[in-house]
């Protein structure tokens, strides 16, 4: 006679539950720290009432590349490249397509603004890289609007080249 207290179908809905949830939590138990906290936040999203349909979708997306790292397109790097995602964002989320607009237009605006100071002083990349304390594929990555620079990037290519930050960020 079995001893069971609740039906058997019941305590395999649970044994079913507890199976799908399981590669979840182990995933979750083999992150970083950083990653478990990001992880956190991330599970917040879905306990939020006020958070929309979106903002779950997004924390999903996020939760998967946090706990199910996959390489892309063969090339054996985590994740997708910015432009690919940047690509997909544009085509999905109306708002990420005017962020990212008006992103673009700032970084060339900073890239034509940093050529231009550049020439206007005749300083090479490689005499800029050095006055800042980079390489030279720094400054050409930022010219070529590769990247987007930090703050504080911003505010030393403005000292090395004797101008306010503001004249070379929009």
């Amino acid at each position: 006679m079995s001893t069971h207290t609740k039906p058997f179908s019941e305590q395999d809905a649970i044994i079913t539950m507890i199976q799908g949830v399981a590669p979840l939590f182990q995933a979750f138990l083999e992150c970083s720290n950083a990653l478990q906290q990001h992880a956190k936040t991330m599970f917040a999203v879905f306990r939020d009432p006020e958070a929309t349909d979106e903002d779950r979708y997004l924390a999903a997306a996020t939760l998967a590349d946090i706990l199910y790292p996959n390489t892309h397109e063969g090339d054996k790097l985590l994740g997708l490249d910015l432009a690919t995602a940047e690509q997909i964002a544009k085509t999905h989320h109306p708002e990420a397509r005017a962020v990212l607009d008006q992103m673009d237009a700032e970084e060339a605006t900073f890239a034509a603004r940093l050529e231009k100071a550049m020439a206007a002083r005749n300083i090479t990349q490689t005499e800029l890289a050095r006055r800042i304390g980079v390489g030279q594929p720094a400054i050409a990555n930022l010219l070529n609007r590769e990247c987007r620079p930090q703050k504080r990037t911003v505010a030393r290519l403005a000292e090395a080249l004797d101008m306010a930050p503001t004249e070379l960020w929009p």
